[in-house]
C-alpha cells in the first residue's frame, strides 16, 4: 500500500522560516490564518498577546500557564487558551489537522514599559515549537521551509 506524503511549504522571511496555518478555536469563534515561525528550539507552540488582540480575545481573562518561559525580554508568564484549538496545515495535495487541548499565549511582562514593551510586541513571533513539529520532518533551506508528513 502506497502512503501519500503531504508536504506543507512556507517561506524564509527576513532569514526566518515561516509557515501559514489555519488557527481555529470554535469556543471563541475564531478561524484565522496565522503566520508562525518554525522554531525547532522551542518546546511549545504559542501565539502572541498581539495575535489574541487581533482575534478579539481578551487575553487578560485567560488563565495563566503553569510554567514561565524564558525569552529575549526575560521571564514571561504565559497565559493559555484552555479550549480546543485546531491547526490546519494545507497544501496542494491535501490538508492535515492537529487538535490541541490548549494553546499558549506569550504575554508581555507586566513590568515592561515604553520602548521596551513596544519592542517586545513588535519582535515576538507566533511560534510552532516541537510539540507540533515533532509530527513532521522539518526541512529548512535558504529559500523555503517544508514540513513533511508521512
Amino acid at each position: 500500500m502506497l502512503v501519500q506524503t503531504l508536504k506543507f511549504t512556507g517561506s524564509i522571511i527576513n532569514r526566518q522560516p515561516k509557515i501559514s496555518v489555519l488557527f481555529e478555536c470554535k469556543a471563541f469563534k475564531i478561524c484565522k490564518i496565522v503566520n508562525f515561525l518554525v522554531d525547532t528550539g522551542t518546546t511549545y507552540s504559542a501565539i502572541t498577546q498581539k495575535e489574541t488582540t487581533i482575534m478579539a480575545i481578551d487575553y487578560s481573562m485567560l488563565p495563566y500557564s503553569k510554567h514561565e518561559a524564558i525569552g529575549f525580554g526575560g521571564l514571561f508568564r504565559n497565559r493559555m487558551i484552555n479550549r480546543l484549538v485546531i491547526l490546519t496545515f494545507k497544501s496542494k495535495e491535501g490538508e492535515h489537522k492537529i487538535k490541541c487541548g490548549s494553546f499558549l499565549v506569550i504575554c508581555v511582562p507586566p513590568d515592561a514599559r515604553g520602548e521596551e514593551r513596544e519592542k517586545i510586541i513588535r519582535l515576538t513571533p507566533n511560534v510552532l515549537g516541537m510539540d507540533i513539529l515533532r509530527r513532521f520532518r522539518t526541512c529548512v533551506d535558504k529559500n523555503q521551509v517544508e514540513l513533511i508528513l508521512r
